[in-house]
């Protein structure tokens, strides 16, 4: 508990700092929306661009990313049902649900608790997941978005509707951000001497460093603004779906589905042990759908990850 206690630790102490912040007058509802548009259309798209251009599709192995995200799926699946038929939300609600209980904090938290814990072989299936990760799904979260109305108009028939929703959400820096950076890396990987201009390489990267932390922050701010009444029991639905189930389906598809290796049966348990990513927060926020069902599933699950992720290391056998 220790090592993950140490790695959430940072995490909580910027939250607690934008909660802190947006108790006081120094922060508005109106700055935050104005700071969320700056992490949104600069630093979280520079970190997408980033992450995307080092993907490497002809190495991905398709068992785990199986696995993973066919947990994933169910899970999302099933808490839009849920949202939908017992919760009585419309369409981009249950997709902000549906996000808030399946989007793990890959990059924050899994990778340097498996760098600690399992070194460079830990490190590659990791990263194989985290490499398809925004991807896969949020692609379909700002498609399910704008098909709901969230975006674009909805007016029109379905098909209208589909159309009009994949063509307004490259609109948005997430889409872009992500085929960009994954055309870029095919490029310079077809085209040797071909790189990005030193200065703009280090812009990108100061923005990208900059994306986790800012969110964090705002994710605090957002919490002081809108608090847990009202919301709070999405956020436990989230969260325990996030922390419990998902480990659990992911684990039962590896291992008896998909006949993972037994590392790498671990290591994509782990992931889905992770609690969902500030991304989640930052797509609800631009959207403006579900921020507080969303702030507080970040939040419940960070807190409660210390204890699911420590049990889920017990579990799975890791330091014995």
């Amino acid at each position: 508990m220790g090592a993950v206690l140490e790695i959430i630790a940072p995490i909580v102490a910027l939250g607690l700092a934008g909660y802190a912040l947006g108790r006081t007058s120094l922060l508005s509802g109106e700055g935050l929306r104005g700071l969320n548009n700056v992490t949104f259309y600069i630093l979280f798209a520079a970190l997408l661009f980033r992450s995307m251009a080092n993907v490497r599709l002809d190495t991905l192995d398709p068992a785990i990313l199986f696995a993973f995200f066919g947990g994933v799926w169910l899970v999302y699946g099933g808490l839009m049902l849920i949202g939908r038929f017992l919760l009585g939300m419309k369409l981009a609600d249950q997709a902000i649900l549906g996000l808030s209980g399946s989007f793990s904090n890959g990059v924050g938290l899994a990778i340097p608790l498996v760098s600690l814990t399992f070194g460079e072989a830990g490190l590659v299936p990791l990263l194989i997941i985290i490499s398809m990760h925004s991807l896969v799904m949020l692609t379909a979260t700002c498609f399910l978005l704008e098909l709901g109305g969230a975006g674009a108009g909805s007016d029109g028939g379905i098909g209208r509707r589909m159309l009009g929703a994949a063509i307004t959400m490259f609109k948005h820096p997430v889409l872009p951000a992500i085929f960009s950076g994954l055309a870029w890396g095919v490029l310079t990987r077809q085209i040797p001497g071909l790189a990005l201009p030193a200065v703009l390489d280090k812009a990108l990267a100061l923005a990208a460093n900059a994306a986790a932390p800012c969110g964090l922050i705002m994710l605090g701010a957002s919490l002081a603004h809108v608090g847990f009444k009202g919301h709070w029991r999405e956020g436990v639905l989230a969260s325990t779906a996030k922390l419990l189930v998902l480990p659990v389906i992911v684990w039962l598809l590896g291992r008896y589905v998909f006949r993972l290796d037994p590392l790498w049966l671990t290591i994509a348990t782990l992931d889905a042990t992770m609690p969902a990513g500030a991304n989640v927060y930052l797509i609800a926020q631009r959207y403006n759908v579900g921020v507080g069902r969303a702030t507080n599933a970040v939040v419940l699950s960070t807190i409660a990850g210390v204890a699911t992720v420590s049990v889920a290391l017990g579990l799975l056998g890791v330091g014995r």
